[in-house]
């Protein structure tokens, strides 16, 4: 790809702080440059290398072959393209993640824009991947869309490897309503053990999911903690609902 060190230089300064450049991604950032400077050479390389990941992820949706092609087409022109009155949207990119997850989001934006011009509604799902999805989310879409099953997966392997007396403090507290205190009377133990207990049955249910889920859904190790920060919040709602019905 050739591109100007200047343009780059300018490009990068309007994006990256001198603080986090050691830590940006500067390919993908270059690649990004000179995209959105026009280069053909850049623009079919990136095609070449990421779109097998729109597709897949577009796939997943549910689309037709022509809706595929139809947001793809128009993903080009939002990428590269612009809209006249503002500039390609790949130059909006700022290095903080994966350029791959990052088109992927965008492919994403633009296929969830034709659904709901279209009248169709989402899939939904009563996971904790759908407790509080905002409709102008993509990100937490496609990880619906993508990562739904495998999610599920292990997240009720991790659950069934803790043992008796975590699966059991997990329930007391988050379906029988048992607070700190109460659950140190009941086993006898000072508040402080109790409380220790219950983060170690927690911190080991969510070491084991994302251990489980990265390796079977094939995610970096960035796209793994990405989606674990989304659902960390929501960790009670499935829980609940999982130890509820035990």
């Amino acid at each position: 790809m050739i591109l100007d060190e200047a343009r780059f230089a300018e490009f990068l300064g309007g994006r990256v702080a001198e603080a986090d450049l050691e830590s940006a991604r500067a390919g993908d950032l270059w690649a990004a440059c000179a995209c959105g400077a026009g280069d053909a050479k850049a623009i079919a390389a990136v095609e070449v290398r990421y779109f097998p990941d729109v597709d897949a992820a577009l796939g997943k949706m549910g689309l037709t072959a022509d809706r595929m092609g139809e947001v793809k087409q128009g993903l080009r022109r939002l990428l590269f393209v612009g809209d006249g009155e503002t500039p390609p949207r790949i130059t909006e990119y700022r290095g903080t993640g994966d350029l791959r997850a990052w088109l992927r989001v965008t492919a994403m934006r633009a296929a969830l824009k034709l659904i709901r011009k279209e009248g169709r509604e989402t899939p939904t799902d009563d996971a904790l991947l759908e407790a509080r999805a905002q409709e102008d989310d993509p990100e937490l879409a496609y990880m619906k869309a993508a990562y739904r099953a495998a999610f599920k997966k292990a997240f009720q392997e991790a659950l069934d490897s803790l043992d008796a007396q975590e699966r059991t403090l997990l329930k007391q507290q988050i379906v029988d309503g048992l607070g700190i205190d109460e659950l140190g009377s009941l086993y006898q133990v000072h508040r402080a053990t109790a409380a220790r207990w219950l983060q170690s049955a927690r911190e080991k249910l969510l070491s084991r999911t994302r251990r489980t889920f990265m390796m079977n859904a094939r995610l970096s190790s960035d796209e793994c903690e990405s989606i674990m920060r989304m659902v960390r919040s929501q960790l009670d709602v499935s829980l609940h609902r999982r130890l509820g019905s035990g």
